[in-house]
């Protein structure tokens, strides 16, 4: 079972976030790191296009894809 906690107690809780990394990091750097992960798919530029926002699949809901 997770515990609970109360707003006071997340407010005095110190990140564990490398700010320095962070503020460091490139787009290239996170490109490469997405890449380099296994559990991250790599998706091509087509597919990506294929995502659609729930408003486009309510709208094309019943129409036949």
């Amino acid at each position: 079972m997770s515990k609970t906690y109360t707003l006071e107690e997340i407010k005095k809780m110190k990140g564990k976030t490398d700010i320095d990394f962070f503020n460091k990091t490139t787009e290239k750097d996170i490109m490469e790191q997405s890449i380099s992960d296994p559990d991250t798919p790599y998706l091509t530029e087509d597919e990506i296009k294929e995502f659609t926002t729930p408003e486009e699949r309510k709208k094309n809901d019943g129409k036949g894809d």
